[in-house]
């Protein structure tokens, strides 16, 4: 395991550019006129030396690791490699080693190194069958990129952020001046193309005679790297809910969540609820999103809980196509 000063004047450069400067392995090949994957392995390489032995987890996942620290991940990618972290203490270990060496290049640049895998919990006060939804979006039905609602949240934050337009009342808060998750304060993504970061399919408590349902998506825009969060709610009972307002929540633990805001339109006769919010580049992937009924005008924790479910990632499904093929293959 080598020190910084030990590196050399190329590899230091680079490390430099990247954690100081932001650049991307695209920006320094063309900076330096060579080609993206000479960076990528001068990168990789001056990562490799700074940190510890990687016979436990390996080239692959070590280079994957480097790419994590250097910010040069997609969303997608940026998910998985901190799943992998999550549930490895080798390569938590490693990466942990390699960032404290980083640290007086990269500073705050660097990403966090997640602690071992934490599940998602249910809310206080969320119903026995919370689990149950969870467990059945995972096992998945309706997969990233396959159901139908999911192509609805999809269009929605397609209409919403390209064409404008959201809802039919501009008082859908608590309480007036309390942040929205309002179209108008989005800013403008470029092109239409998408690509899905994660989905969910949103079910009522078990337990309950509620007839709604909904879908949530993440998306990012690539020409210009904006992330969007899209939901689409059916079968809510017309108007606001009694005594507060609609609130949205990304999910994982009393420690671990982030509240979105009330979506800024009143549910009509037709039952629906529609909202898309802008997340930026280093929002982490939650482990659920909540549909909520707020009473507080800036809530703490989720309110009463109208619809949930587990968030899917690309790198689930990319998981369980990869159990799917091992079980099928003969």
């Amino acid at each position: 395991m080598a020190s910084l000063e030990s590196l050399n004047d190329g590899q230091r450069a680079v490390l430099q550019l990247m954690l100081r400067q932001g650049k991307s392995y695209d920006d320094l090949a063309g900076m330096l006129k060579t080609d993206l994957a000479g960076v990528r392995t001068r990168a990789r390489g001056a990562i490799a030396a700074v940190g510890p032995d990687a016979t436990k987890i390996g080239e692959e996942r070590r280079d994957e690791i480097a790419d994590y620290l250097l910010g040069q991940q997609t969303a997608s990618q940026r998910a998985a490699t901190r799943e992998y972290l999550e549930g490895s203490p080798a390569g938590r270990s490693w990466a942990r080693a390699a960032a404290t060496t980083l640290a007086p290049i990269g500073g705050e640049a660097l990403p966090d190194i997640p602690p071992e895998r934490e599940e998602v919990t249910a809310p206080a006060g969320a119903p026995a069958g919370q689990q149950e939804v969870q467990r059945s979006s995972q096992l998945g039905t309706r997969l990233i990129y396959a159901g139908a609602g999911v192509v609805v949240a999809i269009a929605i934050i397609l209409v919403l952020s390209l064409g404008g337009g959201g809802g039919d009342d501009n008082g859908g808060g608590a309480n007036a001046g309390t942040t929205t998750t309002t179209p108008g304060a989005l800013t403008t993504p470029k092109g239409d193309k998408i690509q899905v970061v994660a989905q969910a399919s949103l079910l009522p408590p078990k337990g309950t005679t509620s007839k709604a349902k909904g879908n949530a998506a993440i998306v990012k825009f690539p020409e210009n790297g904006q992330y969007r969060f899209g939901l689409d709610v059916t079968g809510l009972p017309a108007g606001r809910p009694r005594g507060g307002a609609y609130g949205v929540w990304l999910y994982t633990s009393k420690t671990k969540k982030r509240f979105l805001g009330f979506p800024d339109m009143t549910v009509g006769k037709d039952g629906k609820l529609q909202t898309v919010s802008d997340l930026s580049p280093n929002s982490p992937i939650y482990g659920a999103v909540l549909l909520t009924r707020e009473t507080a005008n800036s809530p703490k924790q989720p309110g009463a809980i109208v619809l949930a479910a587990r968030m899917i990632t690309a790198a689930d499904v990319a998981q369980q196509q990869k159990q799917t093929q091992t079980q099928t293959t003969p």
